[in-house]
């Protein structure tokens, strides 16, 4: 899980293609003007891209994390190529109107703007440098991270331990500290039971085969586990499947809308240090903007 910037100016423009479905943009970002101009109107604008398993959605944000677009959808092509996906972004980013700059959640391991995992797409995604790709392939600036790390950013408060995890066609986490993002925890394919995983466990798969009840009952006592783990402070839970949660949750642990995973993107170019200080004392600035900290 890592946050990555392409290097480019992120003040720039941008075009964008109907999709074949749920893509008509509305209240779309005037694509005349200067920057200035924009800007003044709440831009810049970002092209939120959430890349999934089963669906891959963006959306045009602007200034303040709003979205100024419909949000349009697509399926994950299979198999899911760098190139297949790559080409379905283009796609969606061309029903939304104008946009300046790029944020991408990705469902893997993410450095630098680089895919080093991706169970639930494919082995030809380890070792991707996404973020250079969507740069030159759509002609904005763009930086990437890990899908559950942007889920978070757009719902956590920025205060304590607060931890991730997404219900989807896989098992995301996240964890942040005092809204600093902690890289690389991944939960999903860490040992839950026996041999089986929390992504074995709790995945797309495991709710169709298991059924709704027997999934609850696991989520139950995997949110028991993770208590006992990480002793956090608040756990969030999002992803498509959160929806199917039927169980009395705990006070400290709330479902999220699904929404966050396109919101939280706006962070990526809002705050310039997104991850734990490497040494004490250092100078770091909170990795929430004000119109995403959720407060009581």
């Amino acid at each position: 899980m890592g946050v990555s910037d392409s290097g480019t100016t992120p003040n720039q423009e941008a075009a964008a293609v109907p999709a074949p479905e749920a893509a008509t943009a509305a209240k779309q970002p005037e694509t005349g003007g200067n920057l200035a101009e924009r800007t003044a109107e709440g831009g810049p604008y970002t092209l939120a891209v959430d890349i999934g398993g089963t669906g891959i959605k963006v959306e045009v944000l602007n200034a303040g994390g709003e979205p100024v677009t419909e949000r349009a959808k697509l399926p994950t092509p299979h198999p899911a190529t760098p190139d297949s996906v790559i080409a379905i972004i283009e796609e969606l980013a061309k029903s939304q109107g104008a946009f300046d700059r790029i944020s991408a959640g990705f469902p893997g391991v993410v450095k630098k703007g680089i895919t080093f995992t991706a169970f639930n797409l494919g082995p030809e995604f380890e070792g991707f440098n996404l973020a250079q790709t969507l740069r030159e392939k759509l002609k904005r600036p763009a930086r990437v991270a890990n899908d559950a790390d942007i889920q978070g950013l757009g719902a956590i408060r920025g205060r304590g331990l607060e931890m991730v995890i997404t219900l989807g066609t896989g098992f995301g986490s996240a964890l942040f500290i005092d809204g600093h993002l902690v890289p690389n925890v991944q939960l999903g394919h860490h040992p839950a039971r026996k041999k089986d995983t929390y992504e074995d466990l709790l995945g797309r798969a495991a709710l169709e085969k298991a059924g709704k009840k027997k999934w609850n009952r696991r989520l139950e006592k995997a949110i028991a586990e993770l208590t006992a783990t990480f002793n956090f402070d608040r756990l969030y839970i999002g992803g498509g499947n959160a929806k199917f949660i039927h169980i009395q949750l705990p006070a400290n642990v709330k479902v999220v809308s699904n929404d966050a995973g396109l919101l939280g993107g706006i962070a990526l170019w809002r705050d310039p240090e997104l991850v734990m200080p490497k040494a004490a004392g250092k100078k770091t600035i909170r990795s929430r903007p004000a119109s995403i900290l959720r407060e009581d």
